[in-house]
């Protein structure tokens, strides 16, 4: 057998690579044998490479074991020091045992030192409270003995700032002690202020009950100076909020929701005319009428009136004198009497669901009361009233039964009088421009009083009660137009139906100017929110978690888009519509008639 070359036995050693060899040297010739000699050039360059590559496989043997053997060094190290520190750990860890256990005794016996240290700390606190109580206590009775009442109320107002600080503690005998003190001391300074207060506003003709004024005392300055010392008096006689509720007599000044209590000197102002009105409205007096429930508004209003000087010149000085109070005494004298109106009307009112007629007179009497409590005599309307009255749940719900009966009632008779498709201004050309009819004019009318007599209502939900009425009214009012609205469809361009139109088109503009009022936006808003406050309500009483998008709902701008009347505006707006398209193609139908009769005659 022939002896092999050395290509053929690299070639046979290295099957895999014979192949790439003869193609690199097919790439770099190719058909040009002339480019043979490429191959010694490729050659070097091979023998070159291969030297490079065993040179650094040389170097890398070399260096290799010198850093393996660097790094088992370090790690030798490193395990010698974790020896040393788990030595040092278990010692420390010994000793630190030790001293615990040495210090453990000491440690008990201070923690009870501590603890007897600190109820005696308790108990000398209580005690101070204590010693504080009976001093400004004895502080009282010394001065009462010694007939030095100004001394007496001022240690009783620092007594009622320890009632007071007290509130919430959880010394449940220390603070009923000094609230029986405070109460205790109250009832007696209030009992010796008021019958001299009384003396005084007798002498000066307190209360003003008689058409004429009142005469002047000759000791007038005397009497005035004695008033005002009285009244600095009472005005520092106040319990604490907390104990406000033991007080009997203010209680009957906390009827309206949202009051707040009344001075005590304000309190007994009020007391004769607190008298004066149950003699004559209550039992069996003539003046206790319940069909004239304006004689005791008509009262009150006379009453604040004939007041309201003295109380201007004689009782407002002497507030303002306390920095610490912001009161006007016409004001407040005014929400005392409005309290005694309150417990009457409370009292009246069960017998009033009984008669509709007589709930709808003191309804608008009422009402009358409160407006001209406000505008006349200058009550703030951001004091309470007692409308709040008729929107407890058995009122307010007949009083929306009744609207809503008297509603019906006024839309019958309206439909069937003989001019309900005239205008009013008809006669009056200026005024006619629009030709509403008086039908429509007088239901739109009909809202607006429902809507002023509501208005003044406290609170925003029975706000959108009535607005629900509203809306019904409307859609009754045009379900009633489409009936006649077809009635007359054979005759689009008769009177009638434009009259219809006219009032349509009437209703949809003062809807619309309705809608960007600033109380039915309000309305709106609230409407939305609470629908959105009883949707998550709902979600958990039925154990689901509200979702995301469900709480961000509410947004501001979310609420305030649209309006109130959008669903029924849209409704009067389809009618309106197909009332023009109706129209609409009568004309051109008779257009067209006309244009052929035309053509016929050419």
């Amino acid at each position: 057998m022939a002896e092999k070359g050395p290509h053929q036995e690299s070639g046979s050693s290295l099957p895999g690579y014979s192949d790439e060899i003869r193609r690199m040297i097919d790439m770099q010739i190719g058909n040009d044998i002339k480019k043979l000699s490429v191959t010694e050039d490729m050659l070097k360059d091979a023998l070159e490479e291969k030297a490079r590559i065993e040179q650094e496989l040389s170097t890398a043997s070399t260096e290799a074991p010198s850093r393996i053997q660097s790094a088992l060094i370090e790690a030798t190290a490193a395990t010698e020091r974790l020896d040393d520190l788990a030595a040092d750990y278990k010692q420390t860890r010994r000793l630190v045992t030790s001293h615990v256990t040495q210090a453990e005794p000491m440690v008990t016996h201070l923690v009870g030192l501590t603890s007897q240290i600190q109820e005696l700390e308790r108990c000398m606190e209580y005690l101070k409270w204590m010693a504080m109580v009976e001093e400004l206590s004895s502080a009282v009775q010394q001065s009462l003995s010694a007939n030095a009442m100004p001394s007496a109320v001022e240690h009783f107002a620092k007594l009622a700032k320890v009632s007071h600080a007290l509130q919430g503690s959880a010394c449940y005998n220390l603070v009923d002690f000094v609230d029986r003190t405070v109460l205790f001391w109250y009832k007696i300074l209030k009992e010796k202020l008021a019958s001299e207060f009384e003396e005084v506003l007798k002498l000066l003709g307190w209360p003003f009950v008689t058409s004429t004024a009142p005469v002047p005392a000759a000791n007038q300055s005397e009497l005035s100076a004695k008033l005002k010392i009285l009244l600095s008096q009472l005005i520092k006689l106040q319990l604490p909020e907390g104990l406000a509720a033991e007080d009997t007599t203010s209680q009957d000044y906390l009827i309206i929701p949202g009051s707040t209590p009344l001075l005590l000197p304000l309190q007994l102002l009020l007391q004769p005319l607190k008298k004066r009105f149950k003699y004559h409205f209550y039992g069996k007096k003539l003046t206790n009428s319940i069909d004239k429930p304006e004689w005791y508004f008509t009262q009150i209003l006379n009453w604040i009136r004939d007041h309201s000087e003295f109380l201007q010149n004689n009782i407002q000085p002497i507030l303002d004198e306390d920095l610490t109070l912001n009161i006007e005494a016409r004001t407040e004298f005014t929400r005392g009497l409005l309290h005694i109106v309150a417990a009457k009307l409370k009292h009246d009112i069960p017998e009033l669901l009984f008669d509709d007629q007589l709930l709808c007179h003191t309804i608008d009497e009422l009402l009358l009361f409160d407006k001209e409590l406000r505008n006349s005599y200058h009550y703030p309307h951001s004091q309470p009233g007692c409308l709040h009255i008729l929107t407890e749940q058995a009122c307010f719900d007949k009083w929306i039964a009744i609207e809503r009966q008297f509603a019906g009632q006024k839309l019958d008779t309206l439909f069937s009088s003989s001019s309900a498709w005239q205008s009013q201004y008809k006669d009056m050309m200026e005024a006619d421009e629009s030709k509403v009819p008086e039908c429509v004019e007088s239901f739109m009318t009909l809202l607006l009083v429902i809507t002023e007599r509501y208005k003044v209502l406290p609170s925003p939900s029975h706000h959108l009660r009535f607005l629900d009425l509203q809306i019904d009214l409307l859609d009754d009012f045009r379900v009633r137009l489409l009936q006649v609205m077809r009635q007359e469809a054979s005759n689009p361009l008769g009177d009638h139906y434009a009259s219809i139109l006219n009032g349509v088109h009437y209703i949809i503009t003062v809807l619309g100017e309705w809608s960007e009022q600033v109380f039915f936006l309000q309305l709106q808003y609230f409407g939305k929110e609470q629908s959105r406050m009883e949707s998550l309500n709902a979600q958990l009483a039925e154990g689901k978690s509200p979702s995301l998008p469900t709480l961000l709902d509410g947004s501001p701008t979310e609420a305030l888009s649209g309006t109130v009347f959008d669903e029924i505006l849209s409704l009067f707006e389809l009618l309106c519509q197909d009332m023009c398209s109706t129209i609409e193609k009568r004309v051109v139908n008779e257009i067209k008639d006309k244009a052929r009769a035309y053509q016929k005659e050419k």
